[in-house]
Parts: structure tokens; sequence; C-alpha cells
């Protein structure tokens, strides 16, 4: 006879009753080693992508930090210019900074272009690079040439604290709050006059020799890029020094105040004028031409990149463009258009022949940029007069002492260019 016990029952119980027991066992364990798995793979998962968030970031700051050449590069010139390196490097006996080397390799890149108009501006100088182009700076209000015994004032503009503190071309500043304005004191005199709405003090004396002191307060210049004479016989005279940010706009204020005055010619006069932005050049050539093409450029696979258009509307009066030696770059750009859509006579000399457009960038962690030739220009007839320049309708020289001057230093009576376009426009309204 088989005896049973409650441990032999619940033995047999386990081994072949329904097992519910055993199986929320087996059930547990399994979720158990599944979660673990999971976790492993997530773990996993998030430490690869750590781990190449990591990896790239690093190798993104590396190549920041290398210089990498075209496919097309000798690689034996590559190989030559890290041997010189480690040479100098290994061998050379006076002080030098790697830094210094980078820049002088930088500006050596650059000049190595074999172009003019492609260069290097060094740590500090895009600042004054793009106010120059701008027409707009802070400071007092003057152009000046340093020497041994001060600055020399050259120029000094409208609307500035040096107009209304009564500064005058060839006044000499020989100090500046307390320092001597020589040459030895250019960076730290520049870096006083840079900040707006500073207090500046100077001693200056005049052409008599006789001394002043003058108290003026820095504020940010618009440099006036267009000046206009009106005379009785309806002729308007305007003259365009260079290309500003607000050039074209400028440009029709001027028009409008000689239209109000009765114009019945115009002399604009774009002699000595070096160009600058070509949209505000395209503004004044659409302020006197028809419909039409102003200008197209091209990139480096002969690909037009840019086409300046003037609408329909024009002033109605006849025109002479003033031109010479000196017309260049965004000047040329208006002066071709003009020639091309025949608006009325160019007198003067061969422009200077600049028809390549350059644009910059800048590194603002040390103030420096890079300035490099981008686009040729065309006229509207197709022409490329780089090299080449625009030969007036009439040629007329200046005397040669006159020759390189801006049209605002030629004397009274001797300009003979001038004279030539009021002959020629007073000829026509008297017909």
């Amino acid at each position: 006879m088989k005896l049973y016990s409650v441990r032999n029952k619940a033995l047999e119980n386990r081994e072949y009753g329904d097992g519910n027991g055993e199986k929320k066992v087996r059930m547990n364990g399994v979720a158990i080693l599944l979660g673990a798995v999971l976790l492993i793979l997530i773990t996993a998962a998030v430490t690869t992508f750590i781990a190449y968030r990591i990896y790239k970031n690093r190798l993104e700051k590396e190549r920041t930090y290398k210089v990498v050449f075209s496919s097309e590069t000798d690689p034996y010139k590559v190989a030559k210019f890290q041997d010189i390196i480690d040479y100098i490097d290994a061998n050379f006996v006076l002080d030098y900074t790697d830094d210094a080397l980078l820049e002088g390799a930088i500006k050596g890149y650059i000049d190595a272009l074999g172009d003019r108009y492609s260069y290097y501006l060094e740590p500090g100088d895009y600042e004054n690079y793009n106010e120059y182009i701008t027409g707009t700076f802070t400071g007092i209000g003057i152009t000046a040439t340093y020497t041994d015994e001060g600055m020399t004032v050259n120029e000094v503009f409208d609307n500035s604290p040096a107009k209304e503190a009564g500064l005058v071309p060839g006044d000499l500043i020989t100090y500046v709050n307390g320092l001597k304005a020589d040459t030895t004191a250019v960076s730290a005199i520049q870096s006083s006059l840079s900040q707006e709405g500073v207090i500046v003090r100077l001693k200056v004396v005049d052409a008599a020799g006789a001394e002043r002191e003058l108290e003026l307060k820095t504020a940010v210049v618009n440099r006036q890029s267009v000046y206009g004479v009106g005379y009785e016989d309806g002729i308007y005279y305007v003259r365009v020094t260079q290309f500003d940010s607000d050039t074209g706009t400028e440009f029709e204020q001027m028009l409008e105040v000689a239209k109000e005055a009765g114009m019945k010619a115009l002399i604009l006069d774009l002699r000595g004028n070096p160009g600058g932005f070509e949209k505000q050049a395209d503004e004044v050539a659409d302020a006197i031409l028809g419909e039409g093409i102003i200008a197209y450029s091209k990139d480096r696979n002969g690909k037009v990149i840019s086409e300046a258009r003037s609408d329909a509307a024009q002033i109605e009066v006849p025109i002479v463009l003033l031109v010479n030696k000196n017309t260049a770059s965004a000047s040329e750009l208006v002066a071709g258009a003009f020639r091309d859509f025949k608006r009325g006579t160019i007198i003067g000399t061969r422009t200077y022949g600049k028809a390549i457009g350059q644009l910059s960038r800048s590194y603002d962690e040390d103030g420096s940029g890079v300035v490099i030739t981008t686009a040729i220009y065309f006229t509207p007839s197709g022409e490329c007069i780089h090299g080449v320049g625009i030969v007036p309708d009439t040629v007329v020289e200046l005397a040669d002492e006159y020759a390189n001057l801006t049209p605002d230093k030629i004397p009274e009576g001797q300009d003979a260019q001038l004279d030539k376009a009021f002959e020629l426009l007073r000829a026509g309204l008297s017909d």
C-alpha cells in the first residue's frame, strides 16, 4: 500500500501538478533577464552615442586647427612647408613666435595670388577698412597726416564735431588729451578718438602760427560723398567723391534740390572717384539712365552672378559726365552704362580700368580680415573694361601740375575739363 504524506503530496504537486507557482517563478525570472538585457542595450547605446559626440566634437575642433589643401596640391610642397616649420623650430637661434610666423604666412598666401586688389588686413585693421568703405565712423570728423610735429588736418567733414569747433584743413593738432600727437602716438590717439561720446581736448596751431585749445565730443560721423552747386543759367554741378553706404540716397536728395532750383542741365563729376559699393553706384546710374541693364558680373566659372538694372524713370536734362585716370571701379560702372546708353557726353581722360569686384571677410577675435577678388564686371554692351578703361567722347587734358589733384583742389579758372563741360552745355541750352 502506498503511503501519502503532506511532504510527498507537496513534492508530487510540485512536479506533476498544474504548477502555477512554478510558472510564476519561471516567468519572473525571464522578465528580470529581459529587463537586464534591455538595460544593458540602452546603456551601451547611450555610451556609444556620448562617445561618438565626444569624438566628433574633438574631431571638429581638431579640424579647425588643421590646414587642408585641395587634392590638386603638390604633396611635396606641403611636406616641404612642414619640414621648414620643423627646421626653424629645431634650429632658429633668434627670438620668434609661431603666431607671428602664421600671420606672415597668411599675408604671403594672399600676396601670392598676384592680385593687387586682394589683400590681408592685419589684426586691428579691419575696423578702419570698414569705416573707409562705408563712410561712417566714430571720431571728430577729420582726416589727418601724422608727422613729427603733430597731426596735419587734411579734410574736415561737414556736420562733424571738428567742423562745429572750427577746425580747417591745414591746422596742426599738437596735443590730444595732453598726449603729443606725433608719429609715436598714432595707436593711442586713434583709440581715444574711436570711442563715441568722449570729451577730447586739443591743442591746435593754425597756418599763421597762432595756438588755441579746443574741447570736442566724439560722435558717429557720416562722411559726405555728394556735393552740388547751382548756377544762374540752370546748370547744376554735382560731384560724387566715392560710393559710400548711403551715396545713392545723397545723390537722389541732391537731384531733388536741383530740380526744385530749376535745373536745366547737369554736370556729373566722377573724377578722382575710386569706387566703393556697387549697389550705390547702381542707384546713381539708375537716377540718370532709362530702362535697361546697368552692369552685370560673372564668377570664376563664367556664371552670371549679379545684374543691375535701371528703371524707365530718369532726369530729363542734358548731362555731361567728367572722368579722369583716377575714375575707377564702381564709378567706371556708371561711366560704362552712361556711354552704352548714349545718355550724354563724357569729357576728360581715359579712366583707370578696374572692372573686378571684391568681397571681404572679417575675423572678430583679433580684428583682422581678408579682401579677395570674386567677380568680373561687364558694361551693358558686354565689354569688360578691366585694364582698358573708358575713353571719353571728348578728351581734355589738364595742366601737369593739376593732373593728380581732386577737382576741389584745382584753382578756379584752371579746370579745363570743367570749363569744356560748361561750354558744351551752354551751347546746347542756347540753341
